[in-house]
């Protein structure tokens, strides 16, 4: 199931969502000029090294430039895939939870929800089957927090899904709650059985599960806007 638009979409000029996608579709140009394409097995690891978030280099004592990889990894992709499905859901969900905290304020809670996406996932990696040594890239931690969000706001908005059955393609409209609430579950599950570790289902969840909570409190106290 891919997501195509929610049908209660913001009218609005969601201008830090459009920020966001804009900067991490610039890093990927050059992520791909800087390495011929990934075809360049030295640049890739350069890049890695120095941008990523990896485990193992919180473990001792953490300077600057290990702090820095916190952010910097969020405005890395690892391929066109990698970079398309986050920023398809960025577009889509985005732009409501942009108008419920304002921009600056969603700009700020973008980031909080990467990092703690990051945090969990660095602390799954040293558990057993984790493996520290796996550098964390990509904007899919503080857009899980985006979607815990929309979970809390917008339960009952449709929407509108590509669906694949055997041979047909249809268009389905399923309620956020359902179908965000799948797509956390198989976050979930894939992190528990520890299936692929290239994929960081723990900052996923991470961040998901901080957008949900901050969303909740906004919503319980009034801090986040009524009418968008």
């Amino acid at each position: 199931m891919f997501p195509l638009y929610d049908e209660n979409r913001f009218k609005g000029r969601p201008f830090v969502t459009w920020a966001l996608i804009a900067v991490n579709v610039l890093v990927f140009v050059w992520e791909l000029d800087y390495t011929g394409l990934f075809v360049n097995e030295d640049a890739i690891l350069k890049i890695l090294q120095n941008y990523g978030a990896t485990p193992a280099r919180f473990a001792g004592a953490i300077d600057s430039d290990t702090l820095f990889t916190l952010i910097s990894s969020m405005f890395l992709h690892g391929g066109f895939l990698h970079i398309i499905g986050n920023m398809v859901f960025l577009y889509i969900f985005g732009d409501n939870i942009e108008a419920k905290f304002g921009h600056v304020k969603f700009l700020l809670l973008y980031v909080i929800f990467g990092l703690a996406g990051a945090f969990l996932q660095i602390f799954f990696a040293f558990l057993p089957g984790g493996d520290p040594s796996i550098p964390a890239i990509g904007a899919s931690a503080a857009i899980s927090g985006v979607l815990g969000a929309y979970v809390v706001f917008f339960p009952f908005n449709r929407v509108v899904t590509v669906v694949f059955y055997f041979f047909f393609i249809r268009l389905v409209k399923i309620p956020a709650i359902v179908y965000l609430g799948l797509w956390f579950l198989l976050q979930f599950l894939s992190g528990a059985i520890g299936a692929s570790g290239d994929v960081g289902y723990w900052a996923h969840v991470g961040g998901f599960v901080a957008g949900f909570l901050v969303a909740g409190f906004a919503r319980v106290t009034g801090l986040s806007r009524e009418q968008i």
